[in-house]
C-alpha cells in the first residue's frame, strides 16, 4: 500500500504542494495582463529552484465555452506567448492536473506541461470563434506533440474531449476515475519528478525541442494569424478608410513583435 492510499484529500493537497517549486492555477478565465504576470511569477520561481515540480492546476467549473479572446490586443497575445514559453522551458519538470473544463488559456498552458494527469470530469476544447480555432502557438504545439493529422481534426471541428479521449490523442498522459484519484496520482508523479536533479530535465527537454522546427521560427507566423483574427473583430462596422488604417497599425505591431521574437 502506497503512502497516499490512506491520506485524506486535504492531506494529499498539502503533500502535492510540498513537492512544488511553483504552483500556477488557471481556471475558467480570459487572457489578461494579470494572468500573464502569474505565469511569469511561476516561471521565475522555477528558474531559481533546484528541486520540486512546477505544478499546474488547470480547469474550472464549466462555464467557459471555448471562445477565443475578445477585446485582446496583439501586444498582450505576444506577452502571453512569451510567458508561456518561459514556463515551458523552465529548469524544473512541469506537472499538470486537469479537473473540470479546460479551454482557452488553461488548455494553452496544459500544452506546455511535461506530464499531464486528467481527472474523470475533465473536458477539453480548443478556443475559437466563427472564423475557426484561435491560431495561437497552441496550433504549433499540437502539431509537434500529436501530429498534424490529429491536430487538423481538432482544429477543424473543435470537439469537446473527455479525459479518455484526450489520452487517446496524447493530450494527457493518464486519467483517473475522479478528482481524489487524480490527486493521488499527481502526488506520486510529483515525487518522482521532484527527484530529478537541478536542470538535468531541461537539458533533455531542449534536445526534444531541437529535433523539430523551433518555436522562435514559428512564433512570427502565429502572431500574424492572431493579429488577423483580432482585427476582424475590432474593425467590424468601421469605414473602409478607418479599417485600412487600423489594419496597417496592427500589422506593423505584429511584424515588430515577430522580429523581436526571432532575434531573441
Amino acid at each position: 500500500m502506497s503512502g497516499t492510499d490512506t491520506d485524506t484529500p486535504s492531506a494529499l493537497t498539502v503533500r502535492l504542494h510540498d513537492e512544488a517549486a511553483a504552483v500556477l492555477t488557471v481556471g475558467d478565465e480570459e487572457l489578461t495582463p494579470a494572468l500573464v504576470d502569474r505565469v511569469r511569477a511561476a516561471a521565475e520561481k522555477a528558474e531559481g529552484a533546484d528541486r520540486g515540480v512546477v505544478l499546474l492546476l488547470l480547469g474550472g467549473a464549466g462555464a467557459a465555452e471555448g471562445a477565443s479572446p475578445a477585446g485582446t490586443g496583439i501586444h498582450l497575445v505576444n506577452t502571453w506567448e512569451r510567458a508561456l514559453r518561459r514556463l515551458e522551458t523552465s529548469g524544473r519538470p512541469t506537472l499538470a492536473l486537469v479537473e473540470g473544463t479546460c479551454t482557452g488559456p488553461a488548455l494553452e498552458t496544459l500544452l506546455t506541461a511535461d506530464y499531464r494527469i486528467a481527472a474523470g470530469d475533465a473536458r477539453l476544447r480548443l478556443s475559437g470563434a466563427e472564423d475557426g480555432a484561435w491560431p495561437s502557438t497552441a496550433v504549433h504545439r499540437l502539431a509537434q506533440q500529436i501530429g498534424t493529422a490529429r491536430a487538423r481534426r481538432l482544429l477543424l471541428r473543435r470537439p469537446w474531449l473527455d479525459g479518455e479521449q484526450a489520452a487517446d490523442l496524447d493530450l494527457v498522459d493518464e486519467t483517473a476515475d475522479g478528482g481524489e484519484a487524480a490527486l493521488r496520482r499527481a502526488v506520486l508523479v510529483a515525487g518522482e519528478l521532484s527527484a530529478v536533479p537541478g536542470r538535468e530535465w531541461s537539458i533533455r527537454r531542449r534536445l526534444l525541442f531541437d529535433a523539430t522546427l523551433s518555436y522562435e521560427e514559428a512564433l512570427g507566423a502565429h502572431l500574424a494569424a492572431c493579429d488577423r483574427s483580432l482585427r476582424r473583430r475590432t474593425t467590424a462596422g468601421q469605414t473602409g478608410a478607418d479599417q485600412a488604417a487600423a489594419e496597417q497599425t496592427s500589422a506593423e505591431q505584429a511584424a515588430a513583435d515577430g522580429s523581436l521574437a526571432r532575434a531573441r
